[in-house]
């Protein structure tokens, strides 16, 4: 008889360690499941983080108006040595008339 009532004991006694067991992976495993709420506040920082990254590109947007190309900076370079050339010829111009005069005036 003895067996009998230590055979139940002892499946109870499984049983509550496997219950044991369940009840602290359950207890793990409600702490790292998302809940509905954690869902919720997940979707609307998204959104707001969609919306922070559409105006920052709609600002990049418009800054590339401001922005020089390389193709931008090879016309100003061109512009520059143009003007640069023809101020030089220029002066040149002007000393050479300079020194024609003062030629003139020393001859006389």
């Amino acid at each position: 008889m003895e067996t009998e009532t230590t055979q139940p004991n002892e499946e109870l006694s499984a049983l509550n360690r496997r219950l044991t067991a369940v009840e602290r992976d359950l207890g793990v495993l409600t702490k790292t499941v998302a809940t509905k709420e954690d869902v919720v506040e997940l979707k609307s920082h998204i959104s707001r983080v969609e919306i922070t990254l559409a105006g920052a590109q709609a600002t990049l947007l418009n800054m590339e108006k401001h922005f020089a190309t390389k193709a931008d900076l090879s016309a100003l370079e061109t512009r520059i040595m143009k003007w640069m050339i023809t101020t030089l010829v220029g002066v040149a111009a002007l000393n050479s008339s300079m020194v024609l005069i003062v030629v003139k005036l020393v001859h006389v």
